[in-house]
């Protein structure tokens, strides 16, 4: 390794850093001052109740969480609606024998990509979107993460207020277009409120939330037992009407690869609070084990409600097919079948934890794109009502009846991003010394990353127009390594203008 490689690894290793009120870097470990600084900062703080943690701003020594409160975090986001719908899907669509293959590609790439970029996000302090503005994209150049994370992350949130809508609607028995659009509105005002308020409530709730649903997918699992047929449950094969083998296994395995690449991005703006470098295995293992229980028990929840549901969705004017795929992305209405009231009530409690997260994480991505394009921050309140309105659009055009093509893009988006991250950090940055490590957010900023943002863009474009052709039924298999090689290849060319850029930019800090 290169004497830069080495001071850059020396920086990111160091004490972690907390930007003051006044807006200067001090250590955790020391400058005089730093205590009141971070006095008044935390003070600053306290001023709204809607304020959220600066974007831009480290993570303090004294705000870091112990690796089991941040592996609960993730165990509560991956059980939600939208894992469920997963579960059925690789199930239904796969048959229980490539499904079982498609979920361990989900736990390995989950563990590989959540551990990879989380640690970079923990040595730096710093959410992913600031780690990737810094180093891949620029700020200006940022904007096409938030336009990935708006996508991905917000057209999550739109499924998920769908599919709890749809469990409303069915326990309730409404069927007019005016309640529907009501209540998806409703919803869509609920997680604003949660997300500008209820950010502490939700997290002190989490673990309960998380043990409330599992009882009632404990619940289904028996019923299914006692009926006798959870070896049907277990070994059936593909259920949907006109799929065929090799299209249902990779229709599969683009959701398993669009959530492994959510998981990692989403994970990384908390295992930055972790404590230790060494506590990012457990909080990894921890949230990839509850995403495989929850893919579990999805394709298990499906199998005891498909019948009902199918029935259910045919008489709204579903043909067999679209009967079929509604029943499968729709487990609210399942657990419902199953539990009653108390199953919607849980439901509700369940995805308010997950949809709150999301709807933060989408607030975020609207504040760092219109900062990032116009240099202006936005209020808070201001990104929040953004990011649902634009949920509610996705549920406007139909997101669940486009739920294959919206998690084929999404692996695509995902993954590249974060297959750009790792390559840069640990591959051209530390063995080949082409950059430095270690982020001083007050330095001048880099306007466009060429190199990253032009990588990202030839390889989604590429693999994008592959998958619509049909010449390609598993973008990742693409992406991952088109990523590496095309990003590795051209900062190998630029390296000594990205090295006397660096040295210039030094000279200015």
């Amino acid at each position: 390794m290169s004497d830069q490689g080495k001071s850059s690894k020396a920086v990111a290793k160091s004490a972690p850093e907390v930007k003051t009120a006044k807006g200067h870097m001090s250590s955790t470990a020391g400058a005089a001052g730093g205590g009141a600084a971070d006095a008044r900062s935390r003070k600053a703080s306290k001023t709204s109740v809607t304020e959220q943690v600066s974007l831009f701003e480290r993570v303090p020594q004294d705000k870091r969480l112990a690796w089991p409160d941040i592996a609960s975090i993730l165990s509560g986001v991956v059980s939600s609606l939208s894992k469920l719908m997963g579960g059925g899907i690789v199930a239904f669509y796969a048959g229980c024998q490539l499904g079982g293959l498609a979920v361990a590609i989900t736990f390995v790439l989950s563990f590989v990509l959540t551990y990879f970029v989380g640690k970079v996000c923990y040595r730096e302090g710093l959410p992913n979107n600031v780690v990737s503005r810094f180093y891949i994209f620029g700020k200006a150049g940022s904007a096409v993460g938030s336009l990935i994370w708006i996508f991905v992350l917000v057209g999550v949130l739109a499924v998920g207020t769908v599919q709890l809508g749809n469990a409303i609607l069915f326990a309730f028995g409404w069927t007019s277009e005016i309640a529907r659009w009501g209540l998806f509105i409703g919803i869509s005002c609920v997680w604003v409120v949660m997300a500008l308020f209820g950010t502490k409530i939700i997290a002190r709730m989490n673990a309960v939330f998380v043990v409330a649903l599992f009882c009632v997918m404990g619940y289904v699992v028996y019923l299914i037992a006692a009926n006798g047929q959870m070896a049907d449950a277990v070994t059936h094969g593909i259920l949907i009407p006109g799929v065929q083998a090799g299209e249902g296994f990779a229709y599969s395995v683009n959701y398993a690869i669009m959530t492994s690449g959510l998981l990692a991005l989403f994970a990384a703006d908390f295992t930055r609070f972790a404590r230790r470098e060494r506590d990012l295995v457990p909080i990894t293992a921890v949230g990839s084990l509850f995403a495989i229980i929850t893919y579990i028990c999805g394709a298990l929840i499906t199998y005891y409600g498909f019948s009902k549901s199918v029935e259910y969705f045919s008489g709204m004017g579903y043909d067999a097919t679209g009967a079929a795929h509604a029943a499968i992305t729709n487990p609210g209405v399942s657990l419902v079948l199953a539990a009653g009231g108390i199953g919607l009530a849980i439901i509700c409690l369940s995805q308010m934890k997950v949809e709150t997260s999301n709807s933060i994480g989408g607030a975020n991505a609207v504040s760092n794109l219109v900062n990032s394009l116009t240099g202006h921050k936005i209020p808070w309140v201001v990104a929040v009502v953004i990011a649902n309105a634009i949920g509610l659009a996705f549920i406007l055009g139909g997101i669940l009846d486009q739920v294959n093509a919206f998690m084929s893009y999404g692996s695509i988006l995902t993954t590249s991003w974060c297959m750009l991250l790792i390559t840069d950090y640990y591959i051209v940055r530390g063995r080949m010394g082409i950059g430095r490590r270690g982020i001083n957010v007050d330095a001048p900023e880099k306007n466009v990353n060429w190199r990253g943002v032009g990588t990202i863009a030839v390889v989604t474009v590429v693999a994008s127009a592959l998958y619509v052709t049909g010449a390609l039924s598993v973008p990742f298999l693409l992406v991952a390594p088109a990523i590496m090689i095309l990003y590795i290849l051209v900062s190998w060319l630029a390296r000594d203008r990205v090295r006397s850029e660096e040295e210039a930019r030094l000279g200015k800090e």
